[in-house]
């Protein structure tokens, strides 16, 4: 078991009146996953069944559009909330049920248990995003949507519980990494009750009756029989029967970080104790604490470097010098294949982004007297670059967001009014804020986590390198700079509107 660790001491958001009471719901979290299930119905039958018009098709506008607004916007808000809500999850009573009619459970491989598989499905991800234009067909994106499906279906039938979740869904490790940006965190309200507590309930769950039964269910992540906690026990009753404990394998009072926390709020319903926080802290309390040196270490940042770079590839792909300079590529290659350019170009993104944020982070150590050890200043600034990233994957979503925001609304009533509904859609609705003040919000948000960035290196620095911080600080500062004003370079360049219905109107 890990030791007992510093966490955030901030305000308590299960204080808010009818909070708690909500989450400690037996049923509270299918609760936020209904919306999600719905609008995954949605996208699937007009992805298959609607006009194959991106702008227009429920699948491509909702998944490319509105889904990764409101995802950037929910990290830098609150916290990973579209994993708390995540449908996928509702296949866990198909596949605990398959499991039964398995001989045994397999083991997930020891060497898959890090964050390099996950990181290539994330690479593949963007890949076949820009390859296929994802965006622009409804009928790959509904594929898509089944194929996630499926995939949380079968691993979560052959393996534990939590899987699926921690090791193979990019879009949740997404979410994982850049809710280190997240003003909030699962966080322990008294550890001297974590001590005392033998049976670990927020991690292995618990089972409550009156009388304790002749056998316990199994952990859902795991093989061991759950904790059985009488009902005499426990503090503000919130129902019998099990409560599962943390998929992802987090015990609460030792949570430094919310890299793997789903915010299924698993560990709120378990533990008898009442001894559970949703604690808000500043956004940078996580980068300046080190934790992924203890739970996830080089993948992980591997993961958020490389995380970082196709956030600038993907923004990168939709502007005019993107094009011109793939042509010259394939004139100088002497070929015409679109897949041989893009990979050059995913090829070289990688390794000039991971060689860059490699080579500052030595010249840091360096200037701060640490010597030449290149893993050790990788992991040490690599959150540094994690800031930056977040700020402009948030500066990106957010500009094609508010681009076209509205647009749902028109895009529903096209749905209906496609299958028979005497509905007129109102096309002239699309738009969120005036083109004029895009740039503006955009720029100014990468600038702000640029700003943040620096906090962070500053800090780093100080904590590290004491009177020599002041000299180790300049690299990553001047790599700061480099990268902030290249992002603000893209964000002003003419962007590809990929799934509105208009250009930005002036």
């Amino acid at each position: 078991m890990q030791p007992i660790r510093e966490q955030p001491r901030g305000f308590n958001l299960f204080l808010l009146p009818g909070i708690k009471q909500l989450i400690r719901w037996k049923y509270s979290r299918f609760l936020f996953q209904l919306p999600l299930l719905i609008l995954s119905i949605f996208v699937i039958i007009d992805g298959f069944t609607g006009r194959q018009i991106a702008p227009r098709n429920v699948a491509t506008a909702s998944v490319w559009l509105h889904y990764r607004g409101f995802v950037v916007i929910a990290l830098a808000l609150f916290g990973n909330a579209f994993c708390s809500a995540c449908p996928l999850m509702l296949t866990r009573g198909l596949s605990n049920w398959l499991k039964k009619l398995l001989p045994r459970q397999f083991t997930w491989p020891k060497a898959l248990k890090n964050k390099y598989f996950v990181t290539f499905f994330l690479l593949a991800y963007f890949f076949t995003y820009e390859y296929f234009d994802l965006w622009a067909s409804p009928w790959l994106t509904a594929w898509l949507a089944i194929g996630y499906f499926s995939t949380a279906l079968v691993i979560d039938t052959l393996f534990p519980s939590g899987t699926y979740c921690r090791y193979v869904c990019p879009l949740g490790n997404f979410n994982f990494l850049y809710s280190s940006a997240s003003p909030s965190q699962i966080t322990a309200v008294d550890h001297d009750v974590c001590r005392s507590c033998a049976d670990k309930p927020c991690l292995q769950g618990r089972y409550s009756a009156q009388t304790k039964p002749t056998k316990l269910p199994l952990q859902t992540n795991g093989p061991q029989e759950t904790a059985f906690i009488p009902l005499t026990e426990i503090k503000n009753n919130n129902g019998n029967g099990f409560f599962p404990g943390c998929e992802t394998d987090l015990f609460v009072p030792t949570i430094q970080s919310n890299m793997d926390c789903t915010f299924c709020f698993n560990c709120v319903r378990a533990c008898p104790y009442d001894n559970v926080a949703l604690s808000i802290r500043p956004p940078f309390w996580e980068w300046l604490k080190n934790p992924w040196a203890r739970r996830g270490r080089l993948p992980v940042m591997i993961m958020g470097v490389l995380l970082t770079v196709y956030g600038l590839m993907n923004a990168i792909a939709m502007i005019p010098p993107y094009y011109s300079y793939a042509q010259f590529v394939a004139d100088s290659l002497h070929t015409d294949s679109e897949l041989l350019v893009l990979s050059l170009f995913f090829l070289g993104f990688a390794v000039i982004g991971l060689s860059l944020s490699t080579i500052f982070a030595v010249l840091a150590d360096l200037a701060g007297g640490k010597g030449f050890k290149p893993k050790i200043a990788f992991m040490r600034w690599g959150y540094v670059t994690v800031a930056l990233g977040f700020g402009f994957w948030t500066a990106h979503y957010l500009f094609h967001f508010l681009t076209g925001a509205l647009s749902i609304f028109p895009i529903f009533e096209h749905f209906f009014a496609y299958r028979g509904f005497n509905i007129d859609p109102n096309w002239r609705m699309s738009q969120f804020v005036p083109s004029k003040w895009l740039f503006p919000l955009t720029a100014g948000i990468s600038t702000l986590y640029a700003f943040l960035a620096s906090f962070v290196a500053i800090k780093i620095s100080l904590r590290d390198f004491k009177d020599r911080g002041v000299l180790a600080m300049w690299p990553m500062l001047i790599y700061i700079l480099i990268f902030a004003v290249f992002g603000v370079w893209i964000l002003a360049q003419p962007m590809e509107m990929r799934g509105t219905i208009f250009q930005p109107s002036f």
